[in-house]
This record gives structure tokens, sequence and C-alpha cells, in this order.
């Protein structure tokens, strides 16, 4: 009888044999360009819709239309000019781990299944601990990415601050914070009139002497102060808000404070990074993302507690059907820290990367990011028709075309059109968004694949495009 969900070692290694050459030519096929056509896509997909299959296909068959067509018509987040939203990462030797961790398929939903491999999660979250600078007292647990996490200190804030009713529980966060806060807020229940929207001040920060205020109108109305979240290194600007004055507001009024550094959070590998987020440590909780901020395939999270304990007390349950532990030893049993029970090994991803290269090969390329958009930065500023809109705190520059005798509306047509026009060169990706109604081009430097190279690639396609403003706006 034949099993054919049951390959011979020798049908997984041609299998193996026949991935592994897809992919190196996929990685080092030097002619992609960094964009791609959407509607080109969109009518592919509309086209594809499979049905059940009843008949077989080849592996060679599938990976030329996967490698051929499904791929290539999709965003190069990984492609070294992306430099659009926040890029994604995708370095090959997380790939491995999760190839070994999908084929081998160890249970990690509790401590006693896999103890080793909990271990080894464990001590990723340790170091991001240690690099945040939280204590031994801490946790965390990893996710499927910020979203998640962001959930998960919603709800470890409501259960600390409020117990059972928070009804009267008060949220806040600035107007630039990730749109995932928002959809934390709603699904953990939070009541819509209570979730405050502060604006920002001048530099794209959290406005604390708005939140003072607000948060001592509402304690004047009976109302309690549940949660401010703070962001370092927002989506819009990059901006790091104002971490210890936002600290003290949050001891004052014993609200939970949460620090959503999804990609900001791990520039404290670097000396520069540390002093710049100076007072992290003081949150009660923090997001991070590896497959932002350490170059980490899709699919990698991470939420840190200051006080295991209040990860515990939020998520800890018993049922029958869960063994008791078999023995004293002190593992972090991940089932007991977040909603998850059956959940992917997610630690060795982090774990091999880190334990091949060291964290200076990671340290490394966090500053040359930094570095690089310091240097993006200060070629702009040689052309006063550029207009630096937001500085770079980290590897993310906010930047539009200025012309004064054009309004604001040909303005933002202009530099929309400008993004159009380098993005269809292919050579990099840019990315816009809108600031108190301008529209402005972002490039946010975190491909551990970019280097001088495209940023001066970059340089030269908006020079081309002055150029060609020149002669169309005389």
């Amino acid at each position: 009888m034949s099993f054919p969900l049951e390959p011979s070692p020798e049908q997984v290694r041609e299998m193996l044999e026949l991935v592994t050459s897809k992919l190196v030519e996929f990685l080092h096929a030097n002619s992609r360009p960094a964009n791609y056509s959407v509607d080109k896509a969109q009518s592919l997909a509309s086209q594809r819709a499979d049905s059940l299959p009843t008949t077989t296909s080849t592996l060679d068959e599938i990976l030329d239309e996967l490698f051929s067509e499904v791929f290539p018509n999709a965003l190069p987040t990984a492609h070294p000019g992306f430099m659009a939203y926040i890029p994604g990462g995708g370095i090959v030797h997380a790939g491995i781990a999760d190839l070994i961790t999908k084929i081998t398929n160890r249970y990690v939903g509790i401590d006693a299944t896999a103890p080793l491999l909990s271990q080894i999660e464990t001590d990723v979250l340790k170091w991001f601990c240690e690099m945040v600078g939280y204590d031994n007292h801490s946790a965390g647990t990893l996710t499927s990415g910020g979203s998640i996490a962001n959930l998960t200190a919603v709800i470890c804030a409501r259960t600390k601050t409020m117990g059972d009713d928070f009804s009267n529980g008060v949220v806040y966060a600035s107007n630039f914070v990730h749109h995932s806060m928002w959809k934390a807020f709603h699904a953990a229940g939070v009541n819509p009139r209570r979730i405050r929207a502060i604006d920002v001040d001048e530099q794209f920060r959290l406005d604390a002497d708005k939140l003072a205020l607000q948060m001592r109108q509402d304690i004047e109305q009976g109302l309690k102060p549940m949660m401010v979240v703070a962001t370092a290194g927002s989506t819009n600007t990059g901006t790091i808000d104002s971490l210890n004055e936002i600290a003290d507001l949050c001891e004052a009024y014993s609200a939970w404070y949460h620090v959503d550094a999804a990609y900001g959070g791990f520039f404290c590998f670097t000396e520069y990074g540390r002093a710049k987020l100076a007072g992290i440590q003081r949150a009660d909780s923090i997001t991070l993302d590896p497959h932002k901020g350490l170059f980490l395939p899709y699919g990698t999270g991470a939420i840190l507690v200051k006080n295991s304990e209040d990860l515990k007390n939020t998520f800890s349950h018993q049922a029958d059907y869960i063994p008791e532990k078999a023995s004293e030893q002190v593992l972090w049993d991940f089932s007991e820290l977040s909603l998850e029970l059956t959940r992917p090994s997610r630690g060795l991803a982090i774990w091999l990367p880190f334990k091949m290269h060291g964290v200076q090969a990671f340290r490394t390329t966090l500053q040359e990011k930094l570095d690089l958009a310091q240097y993006f930065c200060e070629q702009l500023r040689l052309d006063s028709r550029w207009k630096i809109v937001a500085t770079p705190e980290l590897s993310l520059t906010v930047f539009k075309y200025s012309n004064s005798q054009l309004s604001k509306n040909e303005l933002n047509i202009i530099n929309r059109q400008i993004i159009e026009s380098i993005n269809s060169k292919g050579r990099v990706n840019l990315s816009g968004t809108s600031i108190a109604g301008e529209f402005v081009i972002r490039t946010c430097v975190l491909s551990f694949r970019t280097h001088q190279l495209q940023l001066d690639q970059l340089l030269e396609d908006l020079a081309e495009q002055l150029d060609l403003l020149a002669h169309t706006t005389k």
C-alpha cells in the first residue's frame, strides 16, 4: 500500500534540493524590480481561483508556478530598494530555522512537552528584556506580530488596573499611534467613549501637556485612567514620544504604561538607540517586532511585561486535560503567559541566527540603517526644494517637494506623482502619508539588504524628478 503523505528519505531529499535550487535562484536574481503591478497581480489573482484538487501535480510544476508567477506579483518587501512603510525582513537563517521547526513539529503549547525548545524561546525573550532594561522579574511571549502583542498589553492593563469592572477605564494614545492600538482597544472591550486620541506636538510626539490635562479632566468626571500608550518609532514619522515624561504621568495617575516599540525597539541594541529610547524600561509593557528590527520573516512579534505576575494573573488558566507540572524545574510555560495554547515554536527563528552570528552582526546592521538615514537627510538638505518634514530620529525620514508659488493641493499632487514616478523605475520603492492635510514622502531604511548604493540610487531618481519639475513649472 502506498502512503503519499509519508515520502521516503530519497523523496524528501529530492524535494528539498528542488526547493533549495529555486530559492537560491530567486534570492540572487539581481534584475528583479523593487515594485510590482498591483493591477496585474489582482487580475491574475481573480483568474486563478482553484477548486479542490482532484488530480496531482509534480513539485516541479508547482514550484515553477510559484516562482514565475505568484511570488513576483507581490510587494517585494525584502528587496534592497524597498524603503516603503516599515520594511519587513526575511533573513535566510530564520527561514531555515522555521523549516526545521515546521518539519520536526514539536508541541510547545506547554513547557513540559518540549522543555528545551521552551528554554530556547525563554532565552530569546530574556535577551530582549535585558536589551530594554528590564530586570529578572520580567517575562514575555513571542506572538504573530505587533498587533497581537498590543492586544495582549491592553488585556493585561485592563486586568491589572480595573479588575472585573473596566467600564470607567480610560485609555490614551496619540493620534499618530499605530492603528493596531485602536483595534486592540475595541477587541479588548474598552468602551468607545473611553478612548482618547491625544494630539501630537510640533515634533509629532504625543503632547504630554494635553495628555495630563485630559487625564485630570477624566478623573474629575469620575473616570479612571487605565492605560497610556507611547510610541517608540511611529509609522507616520518615525517619532519617539517623550518616554520619561509620559512615565511620570502614568506613575502619578496609576495608569498602565505601554510602549509600542514594534519599529524602534531593537535599536536599543545600538548605543545611539539606547540613548534615544531612554525611559523605555519604565514601561509596564513593550511591544517589539523582530520581523522589523531584527530582519526576520513576517510572523514574529513580541510582548514584554515588566512584572511576570501580571501576565500570569491575566492568562493563567487550568484544564483537566492539561498535565500537571512533572517537576519543580522553573520553565516559562507560554500557555500561562499568553492567549495561545497550541502555538508554533517561534523562538528558534531568532535563536539560530543569533547563535550563528552573535549580537554584533545585528548591532552593526542596525547602526548602518541609522547612519544611512542621516546620510540621506543630509543629502536632501543640499537642495532647498526638498523640505524635511520629520528629521530621522531612527531610520525613517519624512520630506516633500516644496514650492511657495504652488497651492497645497498642487503640491500634494506633485508629491504623489514623485512617488509614482520613482517607484515605476523599479530601483527603489517609497510610500507616502498625510500630515495635517499635506501629502508627504516617507523613506524607511530597515531592510538588511539596503546599503548606500540604494540610497544613492534614490537620490539620483529624486534629482531627476527635480529636473523634470524645473521644466514643467516654469
